[in-house]
């Protein structure tokens, strides 16, 4: 089912093999059916309709959301949301700031790097920058610099105030910006959309969030949203994600709360390719040993970096990839506070092996979370010993 009008979304659908595409106009409410795995659609004509997946190419029911920073209406210059961007902005020579750095920042940056004086990059709860970026980013990221010509100005200080010629961190340095860009991510939208166990879309949609990879929001599974601003990439997303089901025989796919979770936690740096569907996502047709909803293990463990092993203590859990048929585990590491884990260590090597009573497996570990923890992955057999299927 379609929602709205979008040509270039019903024909790749087609041509991804979906011959049952419906295109409806506007649809005023939409409810999730657990029995069924399949949304019922209130629509302007007051006529119930019953789709398996729901994808809104219209306009999004949501709104770019802006902080009320101290100091905002203090800026003297253009300020805009990255989500609704100025199209007569000429940033060159000018000094840019991009406040938050969602991903509608993201798909800017590149660009506005080539051609402004300078771009200088600060971040907004919940997104941080994280030192594991991709090749392409490293080359002309430059943490805590001024911008040259290379690339902007990572600021790891948190946001003071707003100030008549740009913003003060709370270092007491300023940072100067002609314009200011937000990338702060979206408000609850204002719908009638009613997801898994009834659940209200604003319960689920703090202020700031954006959906995953810009098109799914955990707890409204075969439900999808084309808002921008790559559209191509969005549709192309929603296409795999769809034609997934349809491989695995699936009547539901919903994105992991943890996939949210990290795609709104990370400054978005460059308009990266989104993580496969398959490892994003949860689809009913794939028999899974466990879930993120259940824990498989949570206990006692113990992590060893280089020479030195800590105790620690862990929560873990796994599933078999549908694409590549291996094992894929992931989960948190709690070090005590006696024993943190060592930072020098983890800046030279995130290598490690975890060790569960008499099983050990190699891992990796990801990046430390706001909340002193750190996330853990690996491939293969896990540390833990798997249910008997």
């Amino acid at each position: 089912m379609v929602v709205g009008a979008s040509t270039r979304l019903e024909t790749d659908l087609r041509s991804a093999g979906l011959t049952d595409v419906t295109v409806l106009s506007q649809v005023d409410g939409a409810v999730f059916d657990d029995a069924t795995d399949t949304w019922e659609l209130h629509t302007a004509s007051g006529e119930p309709v019953r789709a398996d997946v729901v994808v809104r190419a219209d306009e999004p029911p949501y709104l770019p959301w802006i902080p009320e920073l101290r100091g905002r209406n203090d800026f003297r210059g253009p300020t805009f949301h990255a989500a609704q961007w100025d199209t007569a902005f000429d940033p060159t020579s000018k000094h840019v700031a991009v406040i938050g750095t969602d991903s509608a920042a993201g798909h800017y940056l590149p660009e506005l790097t080539k051609r402004a004086a300078s771009v200088t990059l600060l971040t907004h709860p919940p997104r941080r920058f994280v030192q594991a970026v991709s090749f392409f980013t490293t080359r002309w990221l430059r943490r805590g610099r001024r911008a040259t010509e290379t690339g902007p100005a990572v600021i790891g200080q948190a946001i003071e105030a707003l100030t008549a010629s740009g913003i003060r961190t709370r270092d007491g340095r300023e940072h100067r910006a002609d314009v200011i860009v937000y990338g702060t991510g979206f408000a609850a939208p204002d719908a009638r959309i009613f997801g898994a166990g009834g659940l209200a879309i604003q319960q689920a949609w703090p202020a700031g969030m954006e959906p995953f990879a810009g098109v799914a929001v955990h707890g409204f599974p075969n439900y999808f949203f084309i808002a921008g601003p790559d559209r191509a990439a969005q549709i192309r997303y929603v296409v795999e994600c769809i034609g997934l089901m349809k491989a695995t025989a699936s009547s539901r796919i919903e994105v992991r709360r943890s996939s949210q979770q990290v795609f709104n936690e990370r400054a978005h740096l460059n308009p990266a390719d989104p993580i496969p569907a398959a490892s994003a996502f949860d689809l009913s047709g794939i028999p899974a040993a466990d879930t993120e909803a259940k824990e498989i293990y949570d206990g006692e463990a113990t992590l060893t970096i280089g020479d030195a092993a800590h105790p620690v203590r862990v929560r873990l859990t796994g599933r078999i990839d549908p694409i590549d048929g291996r094992y894929h585990w992931q989960g948190t590491v709690f070090s005590p506070t006696s024993d943190p884990l060592p930072d020098e260590a983890l800046k030279q090597s995130r290598a490690a092996t975890l060790s569960v009573g008499e099983l050990s497996a190699p891992a990796r570990i990801v990046e430390q979370t706001p909340w002193g923890t750190h996330s853990i992955a690996g491939v293969g057999a896990p540390p833990y010993a798997l249910n008997d299927p």
